[in-house]
């Protein structure tokens, strides 16, 4: 039998003006890197391959972006809503908030324009839309594709090795480097007992370590790839 104090579940209030900082930054860097996350997708055993299902993205963006009718542009949005109604809603929900985000920017920076030339405000409005639908279409295809299948892609349609090298290293690093953050914030936050007048401080101790870590990994890295003999020629795993 296992005793009843193991079974409950212990809390711990935070005191206003202490770990709550902590807290507050392990939320936001753990965000960040969930949303980095680019090798979890919606890609299926036997989906399209990654290289078709970019051509015919970048088709679809030019087509939509040269196109004038609002009877395709509604045909778009049907189908691609529709598409998307197969999905989680929590996956539906961070898709559309991202979606909407960029277009309410668009709308807002266009709203000059609007206001100097009332006769185009139909052409802003059409823009707006297009921007919306481009970014549901560009967040379907990152959603549903994994990103050593679209650095693969990318080669490829010859696109430079060292530029897709630089791009996958890039986001590699930096889902790595926010947990190596969220890792120190914890142990900031376990080590914080009581009232800590100098929280803010730790912000650029945290900043300290990682600046060195992350220099450590780029000498790894460099020496990793000295010794594998790397060339120019970068084909993804």
């Amino acid at each position: 039998m296992i005793p009843e104090w193991m079974t409950l579940t212990d809390s711990r209030e935070l005191p206003e003006g202490s770990s709550a900082f902590a807290v507050r930054t392990i939320k936001s860097v753990s965000a960040a890197v969930g949303k980095l996350r680019f090798q979890q997708g919606h890609e299926k055993k036997y989906a399209v391959p990654a290289l078709v299902k970019l051509i015919l993205l970048v088709l679809f963006i030019v087509f939509l972006s040269l196109n004038r009718s609002v009877l395709i542009m509604m045909a778009y949005t049907a189908v691609l809503l529709l598409y998307l109604s197969t999905w989680p809603p929590a996956d539906i929900l961070r898709i559309l908030k991202g979606c909407l985000g960029v277009s309410l920017l668009t709308f807002v920076l266009l709203v000059p324009a609007m206001l100097m030339n009332p006769d185009g405000v139909q052409s802003q409005i059409l823009l707006v839309w297009k921007v919306f639908l481009s970014i549901l279409m560009v967040s379907i295809f990152n959603h549903t594709t994994q990103w050593n299948h679209i650095t693969a892609a990318l080669r490829k349609l010859h696109v430079p090795g060292i530029f897709v090298f630089t791009i996958d290293i890039t986001m590699k690093y930096t889902v790595a480097l926010g947990r190596f953050i969220s890792d120190l914030m914890t142990s900031y936050l376990i080590r914080a007992v009581g009232k800590d007048d100098r929280r803010y401080q730790s912000l650029g101790g945290v900043a300290g370590v990682t600046f060195i870590r992350g220099t450590q990994m780029n000498r790894e890295m460099y020496e990793a790839m000295r010794c594998r003999g790397f060339t120019d020629d970068y084909r993804g795993l």
